[in-house]
């Protein structure tokens, strides 16, 4: 048994046990079974609204496991780094926040079973909640989708080549992260890959063929002038192959004019 899967097996067993929780599910990597010796264990733990503000976030999470260092991140939520360096994240919540598990949740996770979920139901409206959520990832591969995939990834990259052309390097390599991820979107509609849609990075090396791999790899740099032109130029040159092919497939009209010009402007004198 993993580290990880004992620790949740006493997030249950501490769920269980306190009164004060209404309801608490599990999400991420161990919900998917996906959890592997690496992955973080994530949970959503729901309190009488009454008694959350008295909660002492870090005491209860140190009922799991010793804690080495606890804090809130930039996003609201608990974040625990145990003492055996196993992360965790804990959103302690009120019980009426429940009603936020609902259909858009699987825009950006997806949940393969209600068994795989749900650590404690008190009242019945989490199990509610849930079972409209759970099920296989969504179908990502729609005309509107990919239209405003091409959208996004064209409005990153002119956004990114002038900050590189105005000698902003350090925040042109920010904006290529963008970039990427944009057109690791695209990669993945063109491959069938949408598993892990809401990390596109994630898990890349199983989920994409060689050759778009390496392809990708040919659009990352270091913080170097020349590495940065030579990513964007191949991010570029393959999100226009990428962008014919996503707008013949389904139909809809690509901004041709705009993308010649930025093409132009790209190999001009004054270009990258």
């Amino acid at each position: 048994m993993l580290l990880q899967e004992r620790m949740i097996k006493k997030v249950r067993q501490v769920c269980n046990e306190d009164d004060r929780l209404v309801a608490a599910m599990m999400y991420g990597s161990f919900a998917q079974g996906e959890g592997d010796r690496f992955s973080d264990i994530e949970f959503d733990l729901f309190f009488e609204d009454d008694l959350l503000p008295h909660i002492d976030q870090e005491e209860w999470v140190a009922q799991v496991a010793s804690v080495n260092m606890y804090l809130v991140n930039e996003f609201g939520v608990g974040t625990a780094i145990f003492e055996n360096l196993v992360r965790g994240e804990f959103h302690f919540d009120k019980a009426s926040d429940i009603e936020k598990i609902d259909e858009s949740w699987r825009e950006t996770d997806w949940l393969p079973s209600l068994e795989s979920a749900l650590i404690l139901d008190r009242t019945g409206q989490l199990t509610q909640r849930l079972e409209r959520v759970v099920g296989p990832p969504l179908h990502r591969d729609t005309p509107e989708r990919a239209e405003a995939l091409c959208h996004r990834f064209i409005n990153w990259l002119l956004f990114g080549s002038n900050l590189l052309m105005r000698g902003e390097l350090a925040r042109a390599l920010e904006i290529l992260g963008f970039v990427q991820r944009h057109l690791l979107w695209m990669v993945r509609l063109s491959e069938g890959a949408i598993v892990h849609w809401a990390t596109p990075s994630k898990k890349l090396e199983e989920d994409i063929p060689e050759g778009p791999y390496t392809r990708y790899s040919s659009c990352t740099a270091t913080l170097d002038e020349a590495a940065l032109r030579s990513a964007y130029l191949s991010a570029w040159t393959w999100g226009k192959e990428l962008m014919e092919a996503l707008s013949e497939k389904h139909g809809f009209r690509p901004p041709v004019t705009l993308v010649d010009r930025i093409g132009r402007g790209l190999a001009g004198p004054g270009g990258i």
